[in-house]
């Protein structure tokens, strides 16, 4: 009754790959720009109708540029910036393959007391002949708010409005960029 049963060979495992992600804004981001231009909107008609006076709507007109301006700031369910083991994805700019990555750094600014950081991309080469597959921005969001600027051939992703820490979107692109060689 004591029988052993039959060692059963384990199945061979495949090498962990790191985990590839995709985060957005943090949720309530962009609020106070998007909803305070929806009620300078509100003011500005009210404040026509009870003077009668049309100089009014100027103020009406600047807070709806504004709440249009920073609407995509509200939309947490839109990656801003993402990664796997084959490249890193830059919303507005699209995929740029790991191979045409010449250097890449999260630059940490201290201002008074709030910690800012920004992760600069130097792709290797020009930017249209780096990126594989641009992101395509819909007419009205090419004037609207925007996560990442290009300066000086350097792709600039302020960190600190997205949902991940900085330090968690570091080691995870470190992570990533190792695993693909």
């Amino acid at each position: 009754m004591d029988a052993i049963p039959p060692e059963h060979p384990r199945p061979e495992r495949e090498p962990k790959l790191p985990r590839a992600f995709a985060t957005g804004y943090r949720a309530h981001m962009g609020d106070m720009m998007v909803y305070g231009g929806g009620v300078l909107t509100i003011i500005g008609v009210l404040a026509t109708f009870i003077n009668a006076a049309p100089v009014f709507l100027l103020i009406s007109l600047a807070g709806t540029i504004s709440a249009a301006y920073f609407r995509p700031t509200i939309d947490t369910q839109r990656p801003q910036l993402g990664a796997d083991v084959n490249g890193i994805y830059v919303a507005r700019f699209g995929i740029l393959p790991w191979e045409r990555v010449a250097d890449m750094r999260i630059e940490y600014h201290a201002l008074r007391t709030m910690q800012l950081s920004t992760l600069v991309i130097v792709p290797s080469g020009p930017l249209s002949e780096a990126i594989v597959q641009p992101d395509r921005v819909p007419l009205a969001e090419r004037f609207a708010s925007r996560n990442a600027r290009l300066k000086a051939g350097e792709i600039r992703v302020p960190l600190h409005p997205l949902a991940m820490k900085p330090e968690d979107i570091e080691a995870r692109l470190k992570a990533l960029r190792a695993a693909a060689g």
